[in-house]
């Protein structure tokens, strides 16, 4: 009999890789945290690259701030996300969620101007009004 769980998703891989420093119990834990710092990393540097040029320690502090933000809220979110979707599983959603956080980075403010900007239109358009030709203003 084969003892060796399978590796079917992120998560799994990181179970895995925790399995080979951890005790099993103790790596189911810390396996999907391991997933969500290496998915926070990889979206901040996204962000990052994004980002005007600064100095090395400026850089340093917002890739550290944003990974971070993204390991804080990563799990809270797919919680949610998992609860209004019962198809997706927290597991499944943890490493996209984990990863878009860190790509948006400090881009929050932009992101919900353009979310609200549609739901706007939306709104125009159920309405009958149509949308308006308006040049988008650049911040």
């Amino acid at each position: 009999m084969n003892s060796q769980p399978s590796v079917t998703d992120a998560v799994g891989f990181g179970v895995f890789l925790a399995g080979l420093v951890y005790a099993p119990n103790v790596a189911e834990v810390v396996g999907p945290y391991i997933v969500i710092v290496l998915a926070s990393i990889i979206g901040a540097s996204f962000a990052l690259k994004r980002r005007e040029k600064t100095a090395r320690l400026a850089a340093l502090w917002y890739f550290l701030r944003v990974a971070g933000l993204a390991v804080l809220i990563t799990v809270s979110l797919a919680g949610i996300g998992s609860s209004y979707y019962s198809s997706l599983t927290e597991r499944v959603l943890i490493t996209p969620v984990a990863l878009v956080i860190g790509a948006i980075g400090d881009d929050w403010p932009k992101l919900l101007r353009a979310i609200v900007r549609f739901i706007f239109r939306a709104v125009d358009l159920a309405r009958g009004n149509p949308p308006k030709d308006n040049k988008e203003e650049t911040p």
